[in-house]
């Protein structure tokens, strides 16, 4: 696994701790459980302690790091920007999926 922590191929099974997830996308722990009061990040598991999240969530992390340091966003714009990119991304997946449907594709 060319030195990388996590595997280039995350699924939605494979989980990650707090600490981990802060690691894996140069989030803060504290921005992290801002991004989850928000409704960005949805942890498994009840108490803060016993939090883990799927690795999908890397990806979002991710995005929103890019985005808070490029566009210098607090952190409710950050979650504004990343829900509304993913609403993005679902709808055009559901307008290519009906496309499909009528061309009979």
């Amino acid at each position: 696994m060319s030195g990388e922590r996590f595997p280039s191929l995350l699924t939605e099974q494979f989980e990650i701790e707090l600490d981990e997830l802060a690691g894996a996308t140069g989030l803060s722990v504290e921005e992290i459980v801002e991004l989850v009061e928000y409704g960005v990040f949805e942890p498994l598991g009840g108490a803060r302690m016993a939090w883990r999240f799927s690795s999908r969530t890397i990806t979002l992390g991710r995005r929103a790091s890019r985005l808070r340091a490029d566009f210098e966003l607090d952190t409710p714009a950050t979650a504004l920007v990343v829900t509304l990119l993913e609403r993005i991304e679902e709808l055009e997946a559901e307008v290519n999926r009906l496309r499909c449907e009528v061309l009979g594709e």
